[in-house]
């Protein structure tokens, strides 16, 4: 996400008020899928797609956000705030997964990224965060780490980061390569496993 969460240090003392209203105001809607993606360095993985149980978030309006091939960090939280409870970069990992989707869509120019503006996809993020903590007995109900993370991805460095143009941002993750054909009789060869696995089913 850009590496926004510098304005965390402020967010995360907003009152309880502001962030409980912002519950409120946040509409559920349906996250189904597999989650899955595979280390590359240290703070950068890539988002694997899942062909028979795609991760997909379908909002309240019935807009489905279905995410393909991408670079991704999860959430984009620096290291001092990850003592704090609910403040882990994968602790909402398909929120952020969606997040950066929504980014990667506007970077890249893919079909549908008119559809959304770093508002829109701040309130994005909270759905699915919302939908987690609301449908999920492992998800915990954190109102105020929802809206400090939202204040912080549609933040006026958000903005900047969302106008980027394509020759600037738009970084497309390398094919994954066709396997040769194996001799005749010539053991097949194990597949290297991803580093992360997050599996998720909403009914």
């Amino acid at each position: 996400m850009g590496r926004l969460w510098i304005v965390l240090a402020v967010l995360t003392v907003a009152s309880s008020g502001c962030a409980s209203w912002h519950y409120t105001q946040t509409k559920q809607g349906e996250l189904h899928g597999r989650l899955v993606v595979q280390w590359i360095e240290p703070e950068e993985f890539i988002f694997l797609p899942d062909t028979d149980r795609p991760l997909t978030f379908t909002r309240a309006n019935q807009d489905a956000i279905t995410p393909g091939r991408m670079y991704t960090d999860g959430g984009s939280i620096p290291r001092p705030f990850r003592v704090l409870r609910n403040y882990s970069p994968w602790g909402y990992a398909p929120a952020f997964i969606i997040h950066d989707w929504l980014f990667h869509m506007q970077h890249c120019q893919l079909p549908g990224y008119e559809k959304y503006d770093v508002d829109k996809a701040a309130w994005v993020m909270s759905e699915v965060m919302k939908t987690m903590m609301e449908q999920d007995e492992e998800v915990p109900t954190d109102k105020l780490a929802l809206y400090a993370m939202f204040e912080a991805v549609r933040s006026p460095v958000a903005a900047k980061l969302w106008k980027q143009t394509k020759e600037e941002s738009c970084k497309e993750p390398p094919a994954v390569p066709e396997a040769a054909p194996l001799p005749p009789g010539a053991p097949r060869p194990a597949l290297r496993q991803p580093i992360m696995q997050y599996t998720i089913e909403f009914k």
